[in-house]
């Protein structure tokens, strides 16, 4: 895979970026984030967690604060990435040796995209110093009810979480962050109930961007994690349960100092299990936030989803659907120019019919001379894999393959194009790829081996 260029910079850093405070108003389940960047100025992200028992909140007071604590200082990133600043205060709580190095591991990592795309060097300016070893005794048991919150984003993975849970009759809400109708109008269709944490960014942050921020993408699954964990212990959950599968921890450049630039890094098995030690260690040993679909590939997963073929009229992985100013897809679910959607076409492909893909996507995108540099990224053809949530170009080419027997494709004039292209994996490879993997069955799957069982 292609090294990232390291171009010498001419972009002056900030100078000093503050986390200030937050405030929790248990009557209201309004959580205020304070920061202050030196060059940018006062920022002040909103949340608001429904149904907050009094009660409840008195009782687990002190660990409920320690996820807020986690939850500043990883939604501090969209604010932090303004200027980059070169020197980090703390007003309120300044996190340990451990969390410090949990944090400098998100922040670079989680911000290397944005330095590759700013035509930067590897942030290793970003350095959280932290303040002693941790707690002097690990925290106790909460005694948290047995149930799970699902994150739901509207595609198909989480819906085939879901799906899964509710076969084996787990009890269950779904969970999301911020106000996306389109997220709802899926939800809906569950029969699950749903517990929506709404987000409020710092207006702001736009005007910062307008006078020359830096800007682009951020951790957004660490901040989500951190945000459902909290709403977990608010609202009485003992497990947080996302979808993201293995093919997360495949990056998709390397820095000349050999890091690894993955869109996907907050996503990956890597962060999943820093962010679970923390929970642990800080906040509740009997609280679990994990993905139920770690062992899967995309191409499993997307497997397994076409035959929930309930939600094909109302499901949608296309990220132009969630944008700060609102859905950019406002005829119809599917952009049909995005990474997304070239991916997931192209893997769902195999597993149902022509016509129930087209009516899905209301196009065929293999057809669309525009995407074909795209889909050759993808294919590892050429081009490096796009900074999007997709899977690995082994996958990609293993669907293209079974195109190449599925009699509604077969005789796709590109599909014969791009398999000349391409060397063709063999049967070995190509059952590693829709196999669970043994490595990634973490420790969290224990408790729903059942469930795993139905999904494979």
């Amino acid at each position: 895979m292609a090294a990232a260029k390291n171009l010498q910079s001419t972009a002056v850093f900030g100078t000093e970026f503050t986390f200030k405070t937050w405030q929790f108003d248990v009557s209201t389940g309004r959580l205020e984030l304070g920061y202050h960047d030196a060059k940018y100025g006062e920022f002040t992200e909103v949340y608001h967690f429904p149904e907050v028992n009094a009660q409840h909140y008195q009782a687990l007071q002190e660990p409920i604060a320690r996820a807020f604590d986690c939850l500043h200082w990883l939604a501090g990133v969209s604010y932090y990435k303004t200027s980059l600043a070169q020197q980090l205060k703390f007003q309120r709580t300044i996190p340990s040796k451990e969390q410090a190095q949990w944090l400098t591991q998100t922040y670079q990592a989680g911000l290397a995209e944005l330095a590759f795309e700013s035509g930067l060097n590897w942030l290793s300016h970003i350095q959280f110093k932290g303040q002693g070893e941790g707690p002097e005794s690990s925290p106790s048991k909460l005694n948290l009810s047995a149930r799970s919150l699902v994150a739901i984003g509207g595609g198909k993975d989480s819906l085939v979480s879901i799906e899964a849970i509710k076969a084996m009759d787990e009890k269950a809400s779904l969970f999301m962050v911020g106000q996306s109708a389109f997220i709802q109008s899926v939800a809906a269709t569950t029969d699950l109930p749903l517990l929506q944490v709404s987000r409020q960014v710092d207006s702001r942050l736009q005007q910062a961007n307008a006078a020359g921020a830096f800007n682009g993408h951020v951790p957004i699954t660490a901040i989500n994690a951190a945000v459902a964990t909290t709403a977990a212990l608010l609202a009485d959950y003992d497990s947080v349960v996302f979808s993201n599968e293995r093919s997360a921890d495949v990056g998709n450049l390397t820095a000349d100092n050999g890091q690894w630039i993955n869109h996907q890094y907050s996503k990956s098995l890597a962060y999943e299990q820093v962010w679970q030690a923390i929970i642990q260690q800080y906040i509740a040993p009997d609280l679990h936030c994990f993905s139920l679909l770690r062992p899967f590939s995309e191409l499993a997963i997307v497997q397994k989803f076409a035959q929930l073929d309930q939600y094909f009229a109302v499901f949608s992985s296309c990220n132009r659907n969630f944008h700060l100013a609102g859905s950019q897809n406002l005829q119809h679910h599917w952009c049909g120019a995005c990474p997304k959607c070239a991916f997931v076409f192209l893997c769902l492909a195999p597993f149902i019919s022509k016509a129930a893909l087209l009516e899905i996507f209301q196009q065929d995108l293999l057809q669309q001379t525009t995407l074909y540099d795209l889909f050759e990224s993808l294919l590892g053809i050429q081009g490096q894999k796009p900074f999007e949530c997709v899977g690995e170009a082994d996958e990609c080419r293993l669907a293209l393959q079974l195109l190449s027997v599925h009699p509604d494709w077969q005789d796709h004039p590109q599909i014969k194009h791009w398999l000349s292209r391409m060397p063709r994996l063999s049967d070995q490879q190509a059952k590693q790829i829709m196999t669970a993997s043994e490595q990634h069955m973490i420790p969290e799957l224990r408790n729903f081996q059942q469930v795993l069982q139905h999904v494979d």
